[in-house]
């Protein structure tokens, strides 16, 4: 039995590459244009904005607080999950037949299952973190100064997502 695991070709890196790479200058292209300058413009009026039972600043807190850690958790769930669960009950790392990008032994037992160990405790603390979060984003909230005469003057004067202007 050959104790390395079988490489990607010269050709299959270069293709696998191209295709990570489209996605993510997409997603880097989208939040260097236009995230971050509405992001800029939301949080200075984002104390005035109500929806529903939270205001504009509780959206961003959680979302900074509670959505990243969670959504890295979930991605890293989604993307590496179910192949750290088939490593940990075949105690084999790389899988059986699993190309890599550079040369690897294969490792069995109880080093294959350190990795998959490390990656789903990885996940709990972010989960851990959003729980945090959470309680962080209560006691923020109340630190924060109610809508100002200014900021509802630069909210009527701005336009909306779809450039009509608000009333």
């Amino acid at each position: 039995m050959n104790d390395f695991a079988p490489e990607y070709s010269k050709r299959e890196r270069i293709t696998l590459i191209l295709k990570l790479l489209l996605p993510v200058t997409l997603l880097l292209l989208v939040t260097q244009f236009w995230l971050l300058d509405w992001l800029k413009a939301y949080v200075k009026t984002a104390n005035c904005r109500i929806y529903g039972n939270i205001d504009g600043i509780q959206l961003l807190l959680y979302g900074l607080f509670v959505g990243i850690p969670l959504s890295l958790a979930l991605v890293l769930l989604l993307l590496e999950g179910r192949r750290s669960l088939r490593i940990f009950k075949l105690g084999q790392n790389p899988l059986p037949g699993e190309k890599v990008l550079r040369r690897t032994r294969y490792k069995y037992g109880n080093a294959a299952r350190v990795q998959p160990l490390v990656l789903f405790l990885i996940m709990l603390l972010l989960a851990g973190m959003s729980i945090w979060g959470s309680y962080q984003v209560e006691k923020m909230h109340r630190l924060i100064p109610p809508c100002s005469d200014r900021q509802l003057g630069q909210l009527a004067g701005h336009t909306n997502n779809w450039g009509v202007q608000n009333q």
